[in-house]
């Protein structure tokens, strides 16, 4: 209970208490009274791009259903707050893989680069791949041998972000259409903590 005369101060008060979301990066927007998803892998499993998460989960349902209620998403995933908890745990299923088409190598934590437009892009044969986006700082050339010439590898930790540098070279990309601005799966945090130890 509290005096009539501090309504001003509780208003104010109330108005500082924002929802908890999934993770420490995605964000509340009190205009849409949605919080946005932020994580690399789980963005380009949504969008069909790609990288593994449990599917048909009550997590994926409540981002598809409140985003797809959405006038302009933005190509951005949406859920509400109140959902913060099923899509931490759709979050604890999804895994970095290599992206789309690339073949793990044999040390299990590196991915080869198959995409021929990227790998023409990346010997300067031409292309249009967008060198800004970060899945492009993860590629590395592979030691070359009589045998191999010209081949990348990236972490396998950074398979969305490859993928995206991929979508990247396609005629009629759009950064808006794709995972860009997303936060790495293993830097995501609750409360500080990894998902793991949430």
């Amino acid at each position: 209970w509290y005096k009539p005369k501090l309504a001003g101060e509780v208003r104010a008060f109330y108005d500082t208490c924002i929802p908890e979301c999934a993770t420490d990066d995605d964000t509340f927007h009190v205009n849409r009274d949605m919080c946005m998803a932020t994580d690399d892998v789980l963005v380009t499993f949504l969008n069909g791009d790609g990288q593994r998460c449990a599917a048909n989960t009550q997590g994926e349902k409540e981002i598809r259903s409140a985003t797809s209620g959405m006038v302009s998403g933005q190509g951005r995933y949406w859920y509400k707050a109140d959902a913060a908890a099923k899509v931490r745990r759709l979050l604890e299923t999804c895994h970095a893989t290599c992206a789309k088409n690339d073949p793990g190598l044999h040390d299990k934590i590196h991915c080869q680069v198959m995409n021929t437009l990227a790998l023409k892009f990346l010997a300067g044969q031409g292309g249009t791949c967008d060198k800004q986006l970060p899945g492009f700082k993860f590629l590395g050339a592979m030691g070359t041998t009589k045998d191999v010439q010209g081949a990348f590898m990236y972490p396998k930790s950074g398979g969305s972000e490859v993928q995206q540098f991929y979508l990247s070279c396609m005629r009629g990309w759009r950064p808006s259409n794709h995972a860009a601005g997303t936060v790495q799966h293993d830097a995501e945090r609750v409360r500080g903590k990894t998902l793991k130890e949430a």
